[in-house]
């Protein structure tokens, strides 16, 4: 089965490197499919803007390309993208912190040093692609019914989250629960830390 042609196929890290490293096009595309969000999550959680999201993910994505010959473990992939995202972000918070200093010196001001736990960030954004992970190995019905009630950006109620999966809305916190025990199954075999 061919990827392109079988859309249930998943394709593992090593493959998509493989594929890029050989100039495959469409394993580059999934693997940005698959990290993006880890990607633009880095940047979120340093505070910054839109556009400064926009430029880590552009850069990220250049040192990815560039050094993808370089990388030894492909199941390691994951943490080797976040840390490049963590250095980017970084860099740019420290050429903006140098800019403000200039702009600051001008007008005499001092420029408050923010301190950026980049721990805590690559921690929370592994626990969160772990989640996103185990979220997608779960059967359709479930998993659609866990991204309608627990990453909506707006509330779900259990008719309209039902509707979406063909349940009535009685059968929806039953199913819900059978739904987040299957998810707790999964994260557990990926040594998930618990809550």
């Amino acid at each position: 089965m061919d990827m392109a042609t079988d859309p249930a196929v998943t394709p593992s890290d090593q493959h998509l490197v493989k594929g890029c490293l050989t100039g495959d096009s469409q394993s580059w595309e999934i693997l940005l499919e698959r990290y993006k969000r880890l990607i633009y999550s880095v940047p979120v959680r340093f505070g910054f803007d839109h556009d400064d999201r926009h430029e880590v993910f552009q850069i990220v994505c250049l040192e990815i390309l560039k050094n993808m010959p370089s990388i030894r473990e492909a199941g390691k992939l994951r943490s080797w993208i976040l840390t490049i995202t963590i250095r980017e972000s970084n860099d740019l918070l420290r050429r903006k912190y140098a800019d403000r200093e200039k702009i600051d010196a001008v007008h005499e001001k001092p420029v408050p040093e923010r301190a950026v736990d980049t721990l805590s960030i690559y921690l929370e954004a592994e626990r969160e692609a772990i989640l996103r992970e185990a979220v997608a190995e779960m059967p359709s019905r479930c998993r659609t019914l866990i991204e309608l009630l627990f990453f909506s950006e707006s509330k779900v109620d259990y008719g309209t989250a039902g509707a979406a999966v063909g349940l009535s809305k009685e059968s929806v916190g039953s199913i819900r629960l059978r739904c987040l025990d299957k998810l707790k199954r999964i994260l557990e075999s990926k040594n998930f830390p618990a809550f």
